[in-house]
């Protein structure tokens, strides 16, 4: 279906400042004609955004001008006061890398263990569309209520489930595409992430410390696991002012390091011993 090039009642709206490059004061909103908008510039009126098209200039009541667009999932995450942080989240940052490196695609199966605050479940659900499925597995009842307020709140295709579960205590789904991993210990969860691993199925393991790092390896290699490989992403932001286009001087420039591995149809024994003398 064709996007609207015109804003209607009930759309999500980003509003950029127009004269500043603060990030804060950005804002994402859901329109209801009638309804008004606060900020430190000044009242907007959802009904002078509606009907307007994307990319207008909206003034406030006092003349403070905003750029009015349609958010990406990136800005609603970050900028919509609806989506509640209960955890620490997977940034977009890291989004791309894990879809490209595990090939993440339409209709795949996918197991996620750890929902957090779900930023990273509304991503894959963009990705596999309607005719792919995300069981997500949360043990905390709380994190996993605000995680699906959050993607009721995000998420245009309803093809996910949290299940209230610790995934230690076993998996129910079989021959799924992918098996994402971010809890503390990992490595308690990968022999169940083998079996429900399809062959050829990727587990993808998302950890902060080299500690982590380590043991996880280790167990991976333990359980068959082939093809491994960890990954970090690296990004730069730029000031772009006309006197000075240099790298910002403050940054977020580490996440996590992010593990791949496959299953694949036999267990290589001697390549596995070999390894594992290195890790003693």
């Amino acid at each position: 279906m064709e996007k609207s090039k015109f804003f209607s009642d009930g759309d999500l709206v980003l509003l950029i400042p127009l004269n500043t490059e603060k990030i804060k004061d950005r804002h994402v909103i859901q329109l209801h004609s009638g309804e008004k908008f606060h900020t430190k510039n000044g009242m907007i009126l959802h009904d002078d955004i509606i009907g307007k098209t994307l990319g207008s200039i909206i003034s406030t009541h006092i003349g403070f001008n905003y750029i009015a667009l349609d958010p990406t999932l990136k800005d609603i995450i970050k900028h919509y006061p609806k989506f509640r942080y209960k955890t620490q989240i997977i940034y977009p940052r890291d989004w791309g890398l894990i879809m490209a490196f595990a090939g993440i695609k339409n209709g795949d199966l996918i197991v996620e263990i750890g929902t957090g605050s779900g930023a990273f479940t509304a991503f894959l659900s963009s990705i596999i569309g309607p005719e792919g499925k995300i069981f997500s597995y949360e043990v905390d009842p709380d994190r996993a209520r605000i995680a699906e307020e959050n993607l009721r709140n995000t998420c245009s295709t309803r093809n996910y489930i949290i299940k209230i579960k610790n995934a230690e205590d076993g998996i129910d789904e079989r021959d799924v595409d992918i098996v994402f991993i971010d809890v503390p210990e990992p490595w308690r969860v990968l022999r169940n992430a083998w079996q429900a691993l399809r062959f050829g199925g990727q587990v993808v393991v998302y950890i902060p410390t080299f500690n982590q790092l380590q043991k996880t390896l280790k167990v991976m290699l333990l359980y068959g696991f082939i093809d491994v490989s960890v990954k970090e992403g690296f990004i730069r932001d730029f000031q772009i002012k006309p006197y000075a286009v240099r790298p910002k001087i403050k940054g977020y420039y580490f996440s996590a390091f992010i593990v791949f591995g496959r299953k694949g149809t036999f267990i290589p024994i001697k390549q596995i011993k070999e390894a594992l003398k290195k890790f003693e």
